[in-house]
């Protein structure tokens, strides 16, 4: 006899194995690609930045699902006993996997459960723009395991979903998007706070990334025997534009306050939250 009649039921039982593991590879390929078509039909990034995380988020849980269902069932038709003794085993941990990840819930699999609450509870989403642990970017993607940061110079940081879920997320978009940029400026005693006022909101009210609401202000926050401070309130539609208005404004403020011999002690441009700090 020879080896294909020997070996006919084992080769027979290899190639159901191998169409089950094609079929489930396929089945993956098929729902990623509906997937694609129907957020793409439906615009949801644009739209409803929420449902996109989710959507992705259950993909990728029920791709993984498919992969471990295809692996354990092309297991079991093999019919060799040690094989079968592991697909067994698999299906039988499957029901445990809750208790499972209860009791594991560290590094892995705690990124894991991170990043399930991370889709549904959602501190951040994709395309907010966040800052986490002196890093600012934009939400690029959230993973099963590590989500993904562009940040505001074009870096990437890949940030564990468990320290997403056990540090605090400052998030510029979610709810309210506005940002305030602030610019400040040391006078002395003898400098007149009226016109140093009207000239700061009239160059901010001038700006095209300003916002109507709220109004800027110009308010005196502090006084020493260096002087008085002076602070400029400014609104923007998001965080860039926040920062971008800060600088335009620092710059244009140093230039009218010098052209009106404005005596100046000292000055400096303070704003809230930009990749390394918060002044410069």
């Amino acid at each position: 006899m020879d080896f294909l009649t020997v070996h006919r039921e084992t080769l027979v039982n290899l190639g159901y194995a191998l169409v089950i593991l094609v079929g489930a590879w396929i089945a993956v390929r098929l729902m990623r690609r509906a997937v694609d078509r129907f957020l793409t039909h439906r615009t949801l990034a644009e739209l409803n930045a929420g449902a996109h995380t989710r959507f992705r988020m259950i993909e990728r849980l029920a791709a993984a699902a498919l992969f471990f269902l295809g692996l354990g069932l092309a297991l079991y038709v093999v019919d060799v006993a040690i094989l079968r003794k592991i697909s067994v085993a698999m299906f039988a941990s499957a029901g445990l996997v809750g208790i499972a990840l209860g009791f594991a819930a560290q590094t892995t699999a705690a990124n894991l459960v991170s990043g399930v609450i991370i889709a549904f509870v959602q501190p951040l989403r994709l395309g907010d723009r966040v800052k986490v642990e002196d890093e600012y970017g934009e939400v690029e993607e959230i993973g099963l395991f590590y989500t993904f940061i562009k940040t505001w110079d074009n870096r990437r940081v890949v940030i564990p979903n468990q320290l997403l879920s056990s540090h605090i997320i400052k998030n510029y978009t979610v709810k309210d998007a506005r940002m305030a940029a602030t610019v400040s400026f040391k006078l002395d005693f003898g400098a007149d706070v009226e016109a140093v006022r009207a000239t700061l909101l009239e160059l901010a009210r001038a700006h095209p990334l300003i916002v109507d609401d709220p109004e800027p202000a110009v308010e005196v926050t502090d006084n020493d025997d260096t002087g008085i401070t002076v602070r400029l309130l400014a609104w923007a539609a998001d965080q860039p534009d926040a920062w971008k208005l800060g600088t335009d404004l620092r710059e244009r403020a140093v230039g009218a306050l010098a052209t009106q011999e404005v005596p100046v002690s000292a000055q400096r441009i303070a704003f809230v939250d930009r990749g390394g700090g918060g002044e410069a």
